[in-house]
């Protein structure tokens, strides 16, 4: 049997928990977040508690953890709650709902999330724990380090590198053979022409650092 434990109960979860059912290979899932009572039911899936249940959920057979904290900025939070997980001996799957198209030549790390009509391309690398998100499209041979969100309809061209914890916004586009630091954030809309350097924030069109 396998059982997955979502970490967060917030609008992510509710994405992730929906592509998960879809993946139908999931024999029971549960949450934890403690801003929600306990027996809170989220789309026929309780709340356990809070984080300090973990634990006995690993000895109850939950072996699958997946933080479902969202992220729509640089968020350390999350890479702190996966450290934490991890060291409870919990494995991080991949779930990617069934809509979406990705590369058997790809590399997807454990515990990110493919949302509905993305798309993953040929020889592309994605890091742990990232967000690839509704109808965002990473084209051959980029590489998304791990903890970063690629948001809703967000396009990486080919041979884009985008760094640790970044945030590429809705919608928006990093031309091809662009370099995208670490904890970077491209606002939505945004147009990436050319590299951006570590801790910076781009916007607008062609993108300007602020």
């Amino acid at each position: 049997m396998s059982k997955l434990v979502l970490i967060g109960g917030g609008g992510h979860c509710r994405s992730v928990l929906d592509c998960a059912k879809r993946m139908d290979c999931f024999d029971e899932i549960v949450i934890t977040d403690s801003s929600l009572e306990p027996g809170t039911k989220i789309m026929g899936c309780t709340v356990m508690g809070n984080d300090d249940c973990l634990e006995q959920l690993k000895r109850q057979g939950f072996d699958y953890a997946f933080v479902t904290v969202g992220s729509v900025k640089v968020n350390p939070i999350r890479e702190r709650i996966a450290d934490h997980v991890s060291s409870l001996g919990f494995i991080f799957p991949v779930i990617q709902d069934p809509s979406a198209v990705v590369s058997d030549s790809a590399t997807i790390g454990g515990g990110t999330f493919i949302g509905k009509n993305a798309v993953i391309n040929s020889c592309a690398r994605i890091g742990e724990h990232c967000i690839i998100n509704t109808g965002a499209i990473i084209e051959h041979d980029c590489i998304v380090e791990s903890f970063t969100h690629v948001s809703v309809g967000a396009t990486l061209c080919g041979k884009v590198k985008v760094g640790r914890n970044s945030m590429i916004g809705a919608k928006s586009t990093v031309i091809q053979c662009v370099n995208v630091g670490d904890n970077c954030v491209v606002g939505a809309g945004a147009v990436i022409i050319r590299d951006l350097v570590s801790d910076s924030t781009a916007v607008g069109v062609p993108a300007r650092i602020i």
